[in-house]
Formats: structure tokens, C-alpha cells, sequence
């Protein structure tokens, strides 16, 4: 409902960075009927490609973290380094330039238990969360506002002169269905 709500259609690829889902089948069954694109690392290799990466975490988390690097759009709903290393390294690599959704999760609870909420005005909320999330993206701290809780991970420094010239060449295509807003 939220990639919904966000603008995101039926014709959206989504690619899922998980470990084993519990019931996947069943509980997944919502998600693939609002986005039949839903793709995993299960989904995209055969059993032969992904035999090396069975039994070690870490290897299968690096495929998951490769493809999102990668990705046009990077979603996420949790903390940890997996997300903020991803993050961190989508600005550096792209300049800043790499969309990344990180919807305010306290708000996201309040409107999901609201159960007199209008489909229009659940959209409203989440078309104002993404571009808060945009903005929020594009903001990069400088060095004198850094205090212990900004991670260097999400926020590489842009004062480092490594930044300056490495990352220009690289750039994002976008090829997905993505509501012209969002892009």
C-alpha cells in the first residue's frame, strides 16, 4: 500500500532483499497481486547459479546489497548496516543522484492504524513522505554539523577530495515505471 500510495504501479519492477521468508508464499501474495514484477535472488538465478552462495549469509546479503546498489529506486523500511552502508554508497557513487525512499516509520504506524483514513488521503500523506524523503536525500551534513549519531556510512563526507573526481563517470538509468514525480 505504501509503493501505492507513493505513485508506484502494477507495472513496477521490485526486486526483494530478504533471507528466507517465513510462509513466503502466503504472505507474499499480497504484495505480487499489487506488483507482479516482485523479484528475488531465488527468482532471477537458478539453483546451480546460487549453489556456491547456499549456507553463507553474508555471500547471499552481498547479491541482495549488489542488485540494490544498482537499482533505480532503493526502499527501506529498517536500520542497520545493510541500509545505511547502501545508502552511503549510492551518494558517493552517484553523487547523490541515487533515489532512495526512507519513509518515516512513526508516522507510516500512525496512518496504518487509522482505520477512517480515505484512500486520497493516504496517498496525500505518503506523496508528502516521499518528497520529504527526497529532500531528506539530497541533504548531505558538512562537517562542522556532524554530531555521534550521523553515521559516515549514510553520509560519506563530501569535503573528502576522493569524492571530487572518482565518481563523475558513473551515472544511473532509469527505465522503470516510476511516476514522473518521483523521478
Amino acid at each position: 500500500m505504501v509503493l501505492r500510495g507513493m505513485g508506484f504501479d502494477n507495472n513496477t519492477s521490485i526486486y526483494l532483499a530478504s533471507g528466507k521468508i517465513y510462509k513466503a508464499e502466503r504472505h507474499l501474495a499480497p504484495l505480487l497481486q499489487m506488483f507482479p514484477l516482485l523479484y528475488t535472488k531465488e527468482s532471477l538465478a537458478t539453483p546451480d547459479e546460487l549453489a556456491s552462495f547456499e549456507g553463507y549469509s553474508s555471500r547471499l546479503a552481498a547479491l541482495d546489497y549488489t542488485v540494490c546498489l544498482f537499482s533505480e529506486v532503493f526502499v527501506t523500511t529498517q536500520g542497520g548496516n545493510f541500509p545505511h552502508f547502501l545508502m552511503g554508497q549510492r551518494r558517493y557513487l552517484f553523487d547523490g543522484h541515487a533515489k532512495t525512499i526512507k519513509p518515516d516509520k512513526r508516522k507510516l504506524v500512525a496512518l496504518l492504524q487509522d482505520m477512517e483514513i480515505s484512500w486520497e488521503a493516504f496517498k496525500d500523506q505518503m506523496e508528502m513522505m516521499l518528497t520529504e524523503s527526497d529532500r531528506q536525500g539530497v541533504m548531505v551534513p558538512r562537517v562542522r554539523k556532524i554530531n555521534r549519531k550521523t553515521s559516515i556510512y549514510t553520509y560519506p563526507l563530501p569535503e573528502c577530495g576522493c569524492l571530487l573526481s572518482h565518481n563523475s563517470s558513473l551515472k544511473l538509468t532509469h527505465t522503470t515505471s516510476m511516476p514522473e514525480s518521483t523521478r
